[in-house]
Parts: C-alpha cells; structure tokens; sequence
C-alpha cells in the first residue's frame, strides 16, 4: 500500500514539471538589450521588439512530403548497380587487358586523310621580299634611351 502512494507522488513529481517546463516554453522570449556603445544598437532594439509581435508559422503551414524521393530500397538499388558498373569499369581497364593492333592501317589511313601540302622551295623574290622586310624593320628601329648617371 505505501508502494501505491510511492507511485502517486512520483506522477505528481513528473506532472508538476511537465507543467512548470510547459509554463517556461509558453512565456515569449525576450532578448537582452543590445550594448549601448554599439553603433547598431538601436537597430538591434528595433529589431528584437519586432521580432516579439511576428507571426509565427502554424503546423498547417508545413508543407506536404515530397512522393518524387526514392524509398530507402531504391537507394540500396542505386547504390548496388554503381558499384556493380565500378567492378566492370575496374575489370575492363584492368593492367594487360587489351592490346594494339594495326597500327600501321591506322597510320597510313590518318595520313590520307591530312593530305600535308607538298613544301614550297623559296625563290629569289621571296628571299628578296624577306630580306626587305627585314632591312624595312630595322631602319624603323631605334634603340632605348639609355639611363642618366
């Protein structure tokens, strides 16, 4: 029977403090007044007294859960063929595992395809026109002005 009343008090114990942290909870917050020698303190004040009188959201305004997420076992799927493609991808480009072959099809078929233009000799007027340029150039020329010591 005393073992009863032990139960009794300890639910009364229990409610009472459920009520009094309920009681806490409800009371509205109120920041501290932000420091005066702040240059924005009074904007803080302003701030943290409008912040009291906001709406708050309400639990209707939650919105609904999302049906475009994959289930846990879609994951495990997902996860499951990554590592199945990692294996292959592993296995084809293991060392020793291929080889070249026809290298020289390969080769003589590129060079058809480039068709490198036959070089041109130079003639006397190209190397007369070069030599101009150049003599042109040099007679443009003229060297930095030296530094006065």
């Amino acid at each position: 029977m005393n073992d009863e009343t032990g139960k009794i008090a300890r639910l009364g114990v229990l409610v009472s403090g459920m009520a009094l942290s309920l009681a806490a909870c409800a009371s509205p917050f109120t920041p501290p007044p932000a420091d005066p020698s702040s240059p924005v303190a009074a904007e803080a004040n302003a701030a943290a007294k409008e912040s009291r009188h906001a709406r708050r959201p309400t639990f209707a305004e939650i919105p609904a859960i999302p049906t475009d997420v994959r289930t846990p076992v879609e994951f495990k799927k997902a996860v499951g063929a990554e590592k199945i493609a990692a294996d292959k991808l592993r296995r084809d480009t293991a060392p020793n595992t291929w080889t070249l072959s026809d290298t020289e099809g390969y080769a003589s078929t590129a060079r058809k395809v480039a068709k490198a233009p036959a070089p041109e000799v130079p003639t006397d007027a190209d190397r007369a026109a070069t030599e101009a340029f150049a003599k042109a150039a040099r007679d443009r020329a003229t060297a930095p002005p030296s530094k006065p010591q």
